[in-house]
């Protein structure tokens, strides 16, 4: 086949032959990006800015002068931010899924298998997260009750900080219904929304790669593109603007394949061509210039604004997954060094291991914080709600929930070093 002779020509480097630890870190950051905003937007609402104008402030802060406020807006332009951790994740899912399938190719009876280890590893963990987000908020609703009384205590359940109305956990049991109105998109437990979107990419996934295999990844991905932007389109001449059809363009893959087939190229060519995409991205110059490129697109998409009712608003999402692509691919492809050495990327590439048993353990935590501003809290307790449980236990009890539901394998205890074999007379170890 000429794939294989292909790749024969361009054999894989020993960092590609087994897992990337680039790719943990990006992951990592990712997720963590996504759990600080919504830390931050938890304390900040209702005083939220569009992404516009938050970008915006920065170069106003700029322009007064100000050192302290423009550090003020350049933090808040990385927390408002965060919520785009997801579709970065999106394209990081469809890179992984495509290099774990491309290093053992699929045949039609290994596909069955392939993918049911796949939607066990998503869906098992989806339903833990469901249970325990409804346990939490049962536990919730009594403490409320216990506090203030004047209603019986199924009233708290139901009107709390996470409302258990049957439409809500009907469509977070069932997952799919989550789509059909905007307000069962965050039923419980509200971040892994992301997974129907999981759900239909997997289910993709092997025509996906067929398609990419036989037309290469530059035609795949602007096929892909254009896949989303019709769909896009198309609800914008019917709606006038996205937002009435929220949780279908969130939710769907026709409105959100771009970011995951760029992900399925990048993990095309880190296994066909790996030492081209490093040749190519080696001088700092040109990792520089990629980089600039995609920080460039992604400040373009942030710049638009949902809201608006003009063709452009379509061109949003696909900016800012491609910019995000741009940005991290130097990252991934370099050969490992400094980053996954340094202190902070050891980290990041810990929690991306572990990414998505974070973002089960963390969800349920933000009713606290949310009851906390709701009944002005003192910032001293608040300060200490965040330091001292909300981020550290959100790690600690991530490692082994996630060995728990086997997304990682539990580490073997080191064993003694066995005693030195008794050597014959005239014999000689080695």
């Amino acid at each position: 086949m000429a794939e294989d002779r292909e790749a024969a020509l361009d054999p894989q480097p020993d960092a590609t032959a087994g897992r990337i630890v680039a790719i943990d870190v990006v992951r990592g950051f990712a997720i963590l990006w996504v759990i600080l905003y919504h830390l931050w937007s938890d304390l900040k609402y209702p005083h939220i800015m569009t992404t516009g104008d938050t970008l915006t402030a920065v170069v106003d802060r700029a322009r007064d002068a100000d050192a302290y406020a423009l550090l003020g807006a350049i933090t808040d332009v990385f927390f408002r931010l965060g919520f785009l951790g997801v579709p970065l994740f999106m394209v990081l899912s469809g890179l992984s899924l495509t290099m774990s399938a491309m290093r053992r190719p699929l045949t039609p009876r290994g596909t069955p298998s392939f993918m049911y280890r796949r939607f066990r590893r998503v869906m098992i963990p989806y339903w833990f997260g469901f249970a325990y987000a409804v346990v939490f908020a049962l536990g919730l609703a009594l403490v409320q009750w216990q506090r203030h009384g004047g209603h019986p205590y199924w009233w708290f359940a139901r009107h709390g900080d996470v409302p258990l109305t049957g439409g809500q956990l009907f469509a977070g049991g069932l997952l799919v219904p989550r789509y059909w109105a905007n307000d069962w998109q965050f039923a419980p437990e509200g971040s892994l929304w992301f997974v129907l979107l999981i759900v239909q990419y997997y289910l993709l996934f092997p025509f996906l790669l067929v398609l990419l295999k036989r037309i290469s990844p530059l035609p795949f991905v602007a096929l892909a593109l254009a896949v989303t932007l019709l769909s896009l389109d198309r609800v914008l001449s019917v709606d006038g603007d996205l937002v009435q059809a929220g949780s279908w363009v969130t939710m769907l893959a026709p409105f959100r394949i771009f970011e995951f087939a760029l992900g399925m190229a990048g993990g095309y060519l880190l296994v066909r061509r790996p030492m081209e995409l490093r040749r190519a991205l080696r001088s700092p110059l040109a990792a520089g210039l990629v980089m600039s490129l995609g920080l460039a697109a992604f400040i373009a998409g942030n710049m638009i604004d949902t809201t608006e009712t003009g063709r452009r608003v379509i061109a949003q999402g696909t900016l800012i997954a491609l910019g995000m692509s741009l940005f991290f691919l130097p990252v991934v492809v370099k050969a490992p060094g400094r980053v996954e050495a340094w202190a902070p990327g050891r980290l990041l590439a810990w929690v991306g291991v572990i990414s998505y048993t974070v973002l089960i353990v963390n969800e349920p935590f933000r009713s606290v914080t949310h009851t906390m501003r709701l009944e002005h809290a003192w910032m001293g307790w608040r300060a200490l709600w965040v330091g001292v449980w909300y981020m550290p236990a959100t790690l600690l009890l991530a490692r082994p929930l996630a060995v728990l539901l086997g997304l990682v394998e539990r580490q073997p205890k080191p064993e003694a070093a066995a005693p030195p074999l008794p050597v014959a007379a005239g014999g000689m170890t080695t």
